[in-house]
């Protein structure tokens, strides 16, 4: 016997009137709504989501996919995407993929089989066409600039945030200019990893391979760069560096292997993160909160058959500290 034929007995009701009842149908006579409400209670009944969700063809969940939780543009981003989540009422599911393709799988197939209404990409490392099965399956949208084109988008022109670095370096007089990034993998790492040597090349500035760092993260990646510089015979003058935490660990062990900031190796860092103030750092101020906003907004317009521009490009500024 189910649930609501158990309630419909105890009450004394059909079927049909506990259904309109557990949807809070308006057109149901007071009294049988007590009457299964009183029934409901004694029976101490819980609905099962699960069911209710598939019935309405809706979950109220979007998804999120990213990296690492706790890294700071990704926490930020997280913040933001559940603000703007709260103001239309829906939950919010995180998932840490740990740049693992088959994580993301795994949490692709929750959009697939209908237990989220809706996917944002934090950013994946899955190539275009997983992305383009995927996109058949419901409403997604990226954080990252992509070559999908079945996909919407909300991202960061992070080209210009490399170009503003390099000629504000250039003005101080550096054309020995080394690279720091994250992750070489994702759409943020190959955009402003590609947009570096296009204007390494355009300025013909110095360079050796040595002064490339990829899947740099955290404070103490930092200081393990700035160990590796020290070692070198010719090392650059400056670093652009993808992340404020890594430039400041290799401000950090700079100065205890007595180089001089901004003298000795000037350097430039991405997000304008607390920790940027403190250490005096130049940096590029990415607009991170309102990133996660835009994408879950657009997200919800998608979701709600509303015309979108597939693109959306958010601007970035420069913030000149003594790091440089």
């Amino acid at each position: 016997m189910s649930n609501i034929t158990k309630i419909a007995k105890k009450a004394n009701v059909s079927r049909s009137t506990v259904s309109r009842v557990l949807n809070n149908h308006p057109y149901v006579k007071p009294e049988k709504r007590e009457a299964v409400l009183q029934a409901i209670k004694e029976l101490n009944y819980v609905p099962n989501l699960n069911a209710v969700n598939l019935s309405k063809g809706k979950t109220n969940v979007l998804g999120v996919i990213v990296p690492k939780i706790n890294h700071p543009f990704f926490s930020n981003l997280i913040e933001g995407i559940g603000k703007e989540c709260n103001k239309h009422n829906y939950s919010l599911l995180v998932h840490q993929s740990n740049n693992d393709p088959k994580q993301e799988l795994e949490f692709f197939n929750r959009l697939k089989y209908k237990l989220i209404d809706g996917l944002i990409l934090g950013s994946c490392v899955s190539p275009c066409h997983i992305l383009d099965e995927v996109s058949d399956f419901g409403k997604m949208v990226s954080c990252e600039a992509s070559e999908n084109k079945k996909i919407a988008s909300v991202f960061i022109n992070h080209e210009s945030g490399i170009q503003m670095a390099i000629d504000h370096l250039r003005d101080q007089g550096h054309q020995a200019i080394g690279l720091c990034i994250g992750n070489p993998e994702s759409g943020v790492g190959m955009s402003r990893r590609n947009s570096f040597f296009h204007y390494q090349k355009e300025y013909g500035l110095q360079w050796r391979d040595n002064w490339y760092f990829a899947e740099q993260y955290t404070i103490e990646d930092g200081i393990t760069v700035a160990r590796k510089l020290l070692e070198l015979p010719f090392r650059p003058t400056a670093m652009v560096v993808g992340s404020d935490y890594v430039a400041a660990g290799i401000i950090y062990e700079s100065k205890n292997q007595g180089l001089k900031i901004p003298e000795d190796l000037a350097v430039v860092g991405f997000d304008n993160q607390p920790i940027s103030k403190v250490v005096e750092l130049t940096t590029i101020n990415q607009p991170i909160l309102k990133l996660g906003e835009t994408a879950v907004n657009v997200l919800y317009s998608l979701i709600n058959t509303k015309d979108v521009p597939i693109t959306n490009t958010l601007e970035l500024e420069f913030i000149k500290r003594k790091s440089t």
